[in-house]
């Protein structure tokens, strides 16, 4: 074989290994966009744009483990909206989505990075609040209040508001051994015994 030949030779292959590269490269696109996708249909609410109650109850048990493993505390937080029932009554259901679009927005807003909120079910949403003690966890509470009692969602020309019951519980490092189901229904309580006092109502469970 002549040197010309060989170095012919040379570069088609070259030109196939570039050409292979490329596909592979494409191929490993195209697998990580699916796998993405895939993921927000697992794990994300289509409404609100936040995590389902799936991801949320998986990520409190992480958040468990994690908390034991460096001693850190965290918290969670439940709300849900006063008379959302009325909403959908008075304006329609597709306006007390927007209503609920809305409040999501807000609740993004006011998280950190680290948080991770999630619409727990019809009108109710959850947060988890890494690293944050019991005095991080009332100061968060008390300002997403705020900020949903100044929010108004415009529905056929007229400013609609809404305000939230909220309830919360903190784990403690050193507190007794618990699961991700005691904490979650410590707030779940929580939740429950706010709205017996009332609208626009914060109740804090004892650290759990």
């Amino acid at each position: 074989m002549t040197e010309d030949s060989e170095n012919s030779r040379f570069d088609k292959l070259s030109d196939e290994l570039g050409r292979t590269k490329i596909q592979v490269e494409k191929l490993t696109l195209e697998l990580k966009e699916a796998n993405s996708k895939l993921h927000q249909l697992v794990y994300r609410d289509g409404l609100s744009g936040l995590y389902n109650r799936r991801y949320f109850q998986e990520m409190t048990r992480k958040e468990l483990e994690r908390s034991l493993r460096y001693a850190s505390p965290f918290s969670l937080l439940l709300f849900d909206l006063d008379a959302f029932a009325e909403i959908n009554q008075t304006y329609g259901k597709a306006n007390g989505d927007l209503v609920l679009m809305n409040i999501a927005r807000i609740v993004q807003q006011e998280v950190r990075p680290s948080d991770i909120a999630a619409r727990y079910g019809d009108d109710k949403f959850a947060v988890i609040l890494p690293e944050t003690d019991l005095s991080g966890l009332k100061t968060f509470a008390e300002r997403l209040s705020r900020s949903v009692q100044e929010t108004a969602t415009i529905i056929a020309g007229q400013e609609v508001r809404t305000t939230v019951s909220i309830g919360g519980s903190t784990f403690t490092p050193g507190a007794p051994r618990t699961d991700k189901h005691d904490l979650i229904q410590a707030t779940e309580q929580a939740l429950a015994d706010a709205k017996k006092q009332g609208p626009t109502r914060i109740k804090i469970a004892e650290s759990t």
